[in-house]
C-alpha cells in the first residue's frame, strides 16, 4: 500500500490552484500569492535566458519523474536514502523575515538523503546503545546531540568502508571539520535540508501546501490537542478516545506517513533533524546549532518546510534526531 502511494505521489504535476511551481525548458517560473515571481524577475534581469537555463536545471530530467531508491543494509538493519540531482531552487519563505528570506540557493553536488529520520534499530546497531525515550525500534532516535550525530556518523561509515567526513579541528568538544568531498556519512547542510523537504515545489510543508492536510504528511501537535488536553484535564478519560490522546505524547513508527514529492518521510514533524550548519555562521565551535522540520510536540508553525529552529550542539531533547546524508563524488 505504502509503495503504490509512493507512485501515485509521484506521479503528481507539482500544480495546485494556489501555486503554481513547474520546470519549463531547463528553468523554473512560478505564478503563486508568495511573491516568489518577484524574486524569479529579479534573477531574469540580473542573467541571462541561457545562464537561468544552466543554473536552474530540472532536477527530474536527471532521475526521470520518479525518486532513486538506494537501499542499504548494515547486518539484519536495512535503511534506505533517495537520490537528490543537484542543482538550483527558491530557499526560504517571506513570512521567515530576516531569518530565512525568499532567495536564489544553489546544490552544486548531487547528495543521498535518509528516506527516514534514522530509526533507534539503526542507531543501535551502530552505536551499541540507545538513548531514546520513546522505545520502539521503528521510531526515530531522539535524545541525541549534535555531538552524537557527528559521532554516528563516522562509525556507520567506518562499518561500510566509506572515507569519514568529520575529523577534529581541535580539542573543543564540537570543534569538527566536514569533508564535503568524501563518499562518507555526515549530516545535511541545512540548504540540502530544504531541498529535499521542497521537493521541486514551493509547499509550505513537505509533502502538502494546505495546512488542513498536515495530518497526512506529519506527526505533530495540532490544535485538537489542546481541546483534548483541557478535556481531560477537567474531566479525566471518561469518554475520551485514549489512543488518539497518546498519539499527541510521543514519537511514531517512520515513514506510516504519507511521503512528499522525493519520497522522503517525516521530513514534517515526529521528531526535529539536526543539520549540519551553526545558526549564526560566525558562532564558535559551542554555537548552536540548526534543526528543521519541527516533531512530534511542535505546532504546524514549527513544520514549515522555511522555518529554522536551534540547539545547543550537546542538548539532548527527545524531539529531536537527525538523518543521514552522503556526497556523490565521482
Amino acid at each position: 500500500m505504502l509503495e503504490n502511494l509512493r507512485r501515485k505521489s509521484l506521479s503528481k504535476t507539482y500544480h495546485d490552484p494556489i501555486h503554481q511551481v513547474a520546470f519549463e525548458l531547463g528553468y523554473a517560473h512560478s505564478e503563486n500569492h508568495l511573491n516568489i515571481d518577484q524574486c524569479i524577475d529579479q534573477y531574469k534581469q540580473r542573467f541571462s535566458k541561457e545562464k537561468i537555463t544552466k543554473s536552474l536545471p530540472n532536477p527530474f530530467t536527471q532521475v526521470s519523474k520518479g525518486f532513486k531508491l538506494i537501499l542499504h543494509s548494515l547486518g539484519n538493519v536495512k535503511f534506505n536514502t533517495i537520490y537528490c540531482p543537484k542543482g538550483s531552487f527558491i530557499m526560504g519563505h517571506k513570512n521567515q523575515g530576516d531569518d530565512n528570506i525568499p532567495r536564489i540557493e544553489t546544490i552544486d553536488r548531487s547528495f543521498l538523503l535518509g528516506e527516514t529520520e534514522v530509526t533507534q534499530e539503526l542507531y543501535e546497531k551502530v552505536m551499541n546503545t540507545n538513548p531514546s525515550k520513546f522505545k520502539n525500534s521503528q521510531n526515530p532516535v531522539e535524545q541525541v546531540s549534535w555531538g552524537d550525530a557527528i559521532q554516528f556518523c563516522n562509525k556507520l561509515s567506518k562499518l561500510q568502508g566509506l572515507d569519514l567526513c568529520y575529523t577534529k579541528n581541535s580539542s573543543q568538544e564540537y570543534d569538527w571539520l566536514c569533508d564535503f568531498s568524501k563518499n562518507g556519512y555526515r549530516l545535511p547542510e541545512e540548504k540540502e535540508w530544504e531541498y529535499a523537504a521542497k521537493a521541486g515545489t514551493q509547499n509550505l510543508y513537505a509533502g502538502t501546501d494546505d495546512q488542513s492536510k498536515l495530518k497526512e504528511c506529519a506527526w505533530y501537535r495540532d490544535g485538537s490537542y489542546l481541546l483534548i488536553h483541557e478535556t481531560v484535564t477537567k474531566w479525566g478519560f471518561y469518554g475520551m478516545d485514549m489512543a488518539e490522546y497518546n498519539s499527541y505524547l510521543s514519537t511514531h513508527l517512520v515513514a506510516t506517513k504519507k511521503p512528499n514529492e522525493w519520497g522522503f518521510y517525516d521530513m514534517s514533524g515526529n521528531v526535529k533533524e539536526w543539520c549540519w550548519d551553526k545558526y549564526n555562521p560566525k558562532g564558535n565551535a559551542s554555537a548552536t546549532r540548526v534543526n528543521r522540520g519541527g516533531g512530534w510536540d511542535n505546532s504546524s508553525s514549527n513544520l514549515l518546510s522555511a522555518f529554522r529552529d536551534s540547539a545547543s550542539p550537546g542538548s539532548r531533547p527527545n524531539n529531536l534526531g537527525f538523518r543521514v546524508c552522503r556526497s556523490i563524488v565521482n
